[in-house]
């Protein structure tokens, strides 16, 4: 019994250690501007809630070419959706869109655990690609409804709270320096803190 208790906890400590290092400490130490980091974190969850599991990385370095942003806390993000929670956000998803479009959801989530497995198990991103296309129009259309919805509404929180959260820091930090706010995040635009990938 102890054994368990102990490696329950001891999971729970790397859990916790791998939060804090790949999602809090890039933003309680970011060098930043808050539109930066807040980007970073919005189109993390964009791309997350919104690409398939495989193709996010490629997407979030694609979307670096375009767009400015915090790029590791953007890889960081993009976990919401991953390959132990897929078939079960993948199913909401279907299930969600069934809801919106007003049909009756006819694949239970065991048939669908099934449909994704070849998705799951590759390796390629356009092998990835491919198998989530052979999931079908009836599938993929009520999966994108959902995912487009989820992905703005998260998105959206995301830039919100953290673009609040990062200017508070800002804010805080200019005024230990003796300074006015403005003046401090055209200090960290000027120091090209925010080039940072």
């Amino acid at each position: 019994m102890r054994s368990q208790t102990g490696s329950r906890f001891n999971f729970i400590a790397r859990l916790r250690k791998f939060f804090v290092q790949n999602f809090l400490d890039p933003l309680v130490l970011s060098r930043n501007p808050p539109w930066f980091d807040a980007r970073g974190v919005s189109l993390g969850l964009i791309v997350g809630f919104l690409i398939p599991v495989g193709l996010q990385i490629v997407t979030v370095a694609a979307l670096r070419l375009v767009f400015r942003f915090h790029v590791p806390i953007a890889f960081a993000f993009t976990l919401v959706s991953n390959p132990l929670n897929a078939a079960p956000m993948y199913y909401g998803y279907y299930y969600l869109g069934s809801l919106i479009i007003g049909k009756p959801a006819t694949i239970q989530f065991d048939v669908f655990e099934k449909l994704l497995e070849p998705m799951m198990t590759q390796s390629y991103c356009w092998e990835v690609a491919c198998a989530f296309a052979a999931l079908g129009k009836d599938v993929l259309l009520r999966w994108l409804i959902a995912a487009v919805i989820l992905a703005v509404i998260f998105g959206t929180l995301g830039y919100v709270v953290t673009y609040k959260i990062q200017k508070e820091r800002c804010r805080k930090a200019a005024e230990r320096l003796g300074t006015e706010y403005e003046e401090y995040i055209r200090q960290l635009e000027k120091d090209g803190g925010h080039k940072t990938t």
